[in-house]
């Protein structure tokens, strides 16, 4: 357990992060705030990790910020993520490029390997926002998710504004932003939220976490590297980006075995 609030896990190069909070929806208070960015840095150390995997007990994803947290903002504390009683200013830079609520969602989008999202129940406000800091997203048919902070006065701020707009149309942001009504989850995958609806989605992301991470580790970090970086480059310097990874990788031990085993139709056996 990491801070009584996420239970880490690592089986098979795969880490799973579950959010253990049932009893409140796995909601967002402060122990939760700290936890998040903490699991994400141990998996980070761990070179041995090649995929992840991060889902909610206890039926549901995560429901947000927890309500306690107005409390706070009652006595003009800010949103109650800081230590003590001192105000919390969220623009104060805590974790890298991000404040702690921020980093709840950024660090997986930081992290070299490629992280899912298996969503049941609801991802609701800053549940979904920690969502869509995952690579992709597998979906319950019956999840449902709301861009919801404006239902309480605040606006989304956990990195979603520098994710949301690669993957959903400005038009549809700015109408579930404004209105924080509840969507559901085939709503979710034809805007692009969602990556696909499934029965079982832990069970599906996991299948998948476990086929990455028979690939070429060295490769999978490349990939996402580039990926990450191709948004905000110029051709000229994502051209050279992909040439530079790809020397990095070419003739390398770990490329070799990845070449041998599937000519010689086995399981590869790479190096960390």
């Amino acid at each position: 357990m990491i801070n009584d609030r996420i239970e880490l896990s690592v089986e098979n190069h795969v880490a799973h992060v579950r959010f253990a909070r049932p009893e409140k929806m796995n909601a967002l208070d402060t122990e939760m705030f700290a936890a998040i960015p903490m699991a994400a840095e141990q998996i980070r150390e761990d070179q041995s990790i090649r995929a992840v995997v991060i889902s909610g007990d206890g039926g549901n994803f995560c429901a947000g910020l927890d309500k306690s947290n107005f409390s706070k903002v009652l006595e003009q504390k800010g949103l109650g993520l800081g230590q003590g009683n001192a105000p919390t200013k969220l623009a104060n830079r805590t974790h890298g490029i991000a404040n702690v609520a921020q980093a709840a969602v950024w660090s997986w989008r930081e992290l070299p390997v490629p992280v899912i999202a298996a969503i049941d129940g609801v991802a609701l406000g800053g549940g979904l926002q920690i969502a869509l800091g995952a690579d992709f997203r597998y979906a319950a048919p019956d999840s449902r998710y709301s861009i919801m902070e404006l239902k309480w006065g605040f606006i989304p701020d956990m990195s979603s504004s520098q994710i949301m707009r690669h993957l959903v149309r400005d038009d549809i942001i700015r109408e579930l932003t404004y209105t924080a009504r509840i969507f559901a989850a085939q709503e979710a995958q034809e805007w692009g939220f969602v990556t696909q609806i499934v029965e079982n989605p832990l069970a599906h992301a996991m299948k998948v976490a476990n086929s990455i991470a028979n690939k070429n580790p060295h490769a999978i970090r490349s990939a996402k590297k580039i990926i990450n970086a191709s948004y905000y480059q110029s051709p000229e310097e994502g051209l050279l980006m992909e040439s530079i990874e790809q020397d990095r990788l070419i003739g390398k031990p770990n490329q070799i075995e990845a070449v041998m085993a599937e000519l010689q139709g086995r399981q590869p056996v790479f190096k960390d």
